[in-house]
């Protein structure tokens, strides 16, 4: 596939909307240019001869201007006026052609990533139930943060340059034949052999030395500067000193090397370019001086402008063309990524859901991760109806793919889940989303006020109710001090919240709407000691109620609290029961509670870091 065609499929987007009047502005920006270097040129030879007197203007070799009586019988300050006057306006409309053109082309590209920001959203939902929510964030953040930008530099480009620069390159290359076809050719070869020079030696500049050699030694120097004081003590005989040394030596070694390199790279450069515009303006000199019938002075100034434009125009689709290499690759990742999976039945085959009868069930399921290393491995388990059960594992990717299987997300290579036997993967994503709440340290919370954030679109819900809540969770007197109270706008990451409130907001909408399935991802205990956790007393109201409440913990009294514990060892089930059981018949479980929640390991670990650096 030619490197122009690359951005095809965003350019054919619906969004890209019609390119008429764009390539009405963007032709007429293009042809202007040789137009403006044939009118510099005719100022140039009434400036000359001190007037226009014939009924033609010769510019070149077979560049004639027809010119009317009318203009060749007024005198000399009146056609300079008249040129000039022609002149600025063809410049005018050259400007607004191209401001024109440059706004079209921006809100082409703007308006054709935006549209496909619009579709990974959409598509980040469906892909979820294949591969998970934590990858779709991972895609999701390379696609927006990078992918989507590089589409839009290269849209940009695209509907700047062509036909624009294509238009602009041939005309101004057709007025520099026209003056003189054998300086133009020796221009146009001499410029080609000049940049194939400097690609060559500059790819030569990038791959003589490895980005990665340089840093490799001065990070060895560093660490043998490092370990040299316990090596003097093992009788090592000079061994640092000589290690260095040789480090130090082959370092400066490559770094003359390249030096001298470099040194002999650009001075050929230089001297190349000298010869190709001694050879230019001799060129010039024999057509000016040596020949009856050579340029003039004005048709040598057309020559260099008509030049000038060309190369102006030809650096600007080299830059496309470099752009393209990214963009490309951009554009095949942003479409390969919206690409639609037959793996998932569409949603009118799917039924809805009328909250949890009985219980959840996993049947065997073994899913795996992109290199099919197990993250959950023959995994069975039964949450029932009205139950608080805390995940605990080894790896936190298997308890977090647990709790994303539960909300529909990550499809298993072997094994089901069912709702009150109803599989999951036959539910309508829109009927679990009814029935499944994600609670996380971050809320999550989206832009908007605290009222709409806990009603989430539910106007039924009314203010007794959130204030109920929120004086439940413990954080009502905390958020009505904001500036509007519970009208106050608030975003993701707002600094005036923190933690512990935007998980217990989050808490609070749970207990609001009561789905039947709560999942929640605990963030860590405070620096101060609650004495009771208003949160932990609101999940288990929900449990009592019927909610099935699913906690990843990350506080002892959570674990205690759980009527159940669920333990993990990497991809495997390999306990569950309460607390005090597993602390009493589980090693696993033990050194799992002494590494994650026994306060004084942290403290004993730094009193050892201290002794053992004095």
């Amino acid at each position: 596939m030619s490197r122009f065609n690359t951005l095809s499929q965003p350019r054919h987007e619906p969004e890209a909307g019609s390119a008429f009047f764009s390539n009405i502005w963007s032709t007429l920006a293009g042809l202007l240019v040789p137009v403006l270097v044939v009118l510099v040129g005719m100022i140039a030879v009434l400036l000359n001869s001190n007037g226009l007197s014939s009924d033609y203007v010769r510019l070149g070799t077979h560049l004639e201007i027809p010119l009317p009586n009318e203009v060749a019988e007024q005198d000399a300050l009146t056609q300079l006026i008249e040129f000039v006057g022609i002149t600025f306006a063809v410049a005018t409309i050259f400007s607004l052609a191209v401001w024109l053109q440059r706004r079209s082309a921006d809100a082409r590209a703007r308006r054709i990533v935006k549209a496909l920001h619009t579709r990974l959203l959409k598509q980040s939902l469906r892909r979820a139930e294949l591969e998970g929510a934590a990858a779709q964030h991972v895609r999701a953040r390379e696609l927006i943060g990078e992918q989507l930008p590089s589409i839009q530099r290269g849209l940009s480009l695209w509907y700047g340059a062509i036909p624009r620069s294509v238009l602009m390159l041939l005309g101004c290359v057709a007025v520099a034949l026209l003056v003189n076809v054998w300086l133009a050719l020796l221009a146009v070869v001499s410029g080609v052999l000049l940049w194939q020079l400097f690609r060559q030696l500059r790819r030569k500049d990038e791959s003589n030395l490895a980005p990665w050699e340089v840093p490799r030694a001065r990070r060895r120097m560093a660490e043998l500067v490092g370990e040299a004081p316990l090596l003097a003590r093992i009788q090592s005989q000079g061994l640092a000193d000589r290690a260095f040394g040789d480090e130090l030596d082959w370092l400066y070694r490559r770094l003359g090397d390249e030096d001298l390199r470099r040194g002999r790279v650009w001075p050929l450069l230089f001297l190349a370019t000298s010869a190709a515009v001694a050879v230019l303006v001799l060129g010039l000199g024999v057509n000016l001086f040596g020949v009856d019938s050579g340029l003039s002075v004005p048709a040598a100034l057309v020559l260099g402008l008509a030049l000038a434009g060309a190369v102006a125009a030809a650096g600007r689709l080299i830059a496309l063309a470099a752009q393209l290499i990214e963009s490309g690759e951009a554009s095949d990742a942003v479409y390969s990524y919206l690409e639609r999976s037959n793996d998932i039945a569409p949603s009118e085959q799917r039924v809805g859901l009328a909250g949890l009868r009985d219980s959840v069930e996993i049947h065997d399921v073994t899913l795996g991760d992109s290199t099919s290393e197990p993250i959950l491995s023959h995994l069975s388990l039964k949450l029932s109806r009205g139950s608080f059960v805390a995940l605990l594992g080894t790896e936190s990717v298997s308890t977090r793919a647990l709790a994303e299987l539960l909300m529909g997300f990550g499809l298993p290579s072997q094994g089901r889940v069912t709702i009150d036997g109803i599989p999951l993967r036959d539910v309508h994503p829109q009927a679990l989303a009814r029935n499944v709440m994600w609670i996380e340290p971050d809320g999550p919370i989206w832009d908007g006020t605290i009222q709409e954030n806990l009603q989430g679109g539910d106007d039924s819900i009314n203010n007794q109710d959130v204030v109920k809540a929120l004086e439940q969770v413990d954080v009502y007197e905390r958020l009505h001090r904001m500036p509007e109270g519970l009208n106050t706008i608030i975003a993701a990451e707002d600094a005036r919240l923190d933690v512990e409130t935007t998980y217990a907001m989050a808490v609070a909408r749970a207990l609001i709407h009561r789905p039947p399935i709560v999942l929640a991802l605990e963030p860590p205990p405070p620096a101060e000691h609650l004495t009771e956790d208003a949160c932990r007393k609101a999940f288990r109201e929900l449990a009592d109620a019927g909610t099935l409440v699913v906690v990843l913990p990350r506080r002892l009294q959570t674990l205690r609290s759980a009527d159940r514990v669920v333990l993990l060892n990497g991809p495997r089930l390999v306990g569950e029961g309460k607390h005090a059981d597993l602390l009493a018949n589980s090693d696993l479980y033990r050194h799992l509670n002494y590494l994650l929640f026994n306060p004084y390991r942290h403290q004993k670990t730094d009193r050892e870091s201290s002794r053992a650096t004095k």
